[in-house]
């Protein structure tokens, strides 16, 4: 990895340090070396470790988006149960691991008070609210409001998947968007 010198280069590889690691392992020596290169110089390059970490954030962000893109079509769901179905067997997928770990971390850091990780969180779910929105039957009535809806019953999922009760994640999307 010798030889990163720009920006895209020095991100990518921190990105995938901290897929790996979560966001714990963000602090400068480790993102350094993971980066092929030293601490001075990911200062030199982002100014300060608060850019350093927003610009890593955001580049997490839009991976995170850009697999779910890559991943589900973008043509408009047979029915809110079947996308919300779709979104949720993403989110559970060896692949999203990393980020759903991630996402949480981003969340528990806001809980801390660090307004660039708040920020980024709001980026993800306004970026979420529009994926969602654009994947909505046809004929959807109030497609953002909708989306926001499945997105709180997405994340309720989310927190209950990660303390173990599945079950009761499938249930709560069973009830809200009961399958055809």
């Amino acid at each position: 990895m010798a030889g990163l010198l720009n920006k895209a280069d020095l991100l990518a590889a921190m990105a995938a340090h901290v897929r790996h690691v979560g966001l714990a392992g963000a602090s400068l020596r480790p993102l350094a070396r993971a980066a092929g290169t030293s601490d001075r110089m990911l200062i030199y390059h982002f100014g300060n470790k608060a850019n350093l970490i927003e610009a890593l954030l955001a580049r997490l962000a839009d991976e995170m988006l850009g697999a779910m893109n890559a991943i589900l079509p973008d043509a408009p769901a047979a029915s809110e149960a079947d996308l919300i179905g779709e979104i949720i067997a993403l989110y559970r997928t060896p692949t999203f691991q990393p980020y759903r770990r991630i996402w949480f971390d981003i969340l528990s850091a806001t809980m801390g008070d660090k307004p660039v990780h708040g920020a980024v969180a709001h980026r993800i779910l306004v970026g979420q609210v529009a994926w969602i929105a654009a994947r909505l039957p046809v004929g959807t009535q109030n497609p953002t409001a909708q989306a926001k809806a499945m997105l709180a019953v997405i994340q309720g999922a989310l927190v209950l998947d990660l303390v173990g009760m599945h079950r009761a994640a499938n249930l709560g999307i069973d009830l809200a968007y009961p399958p055809r």
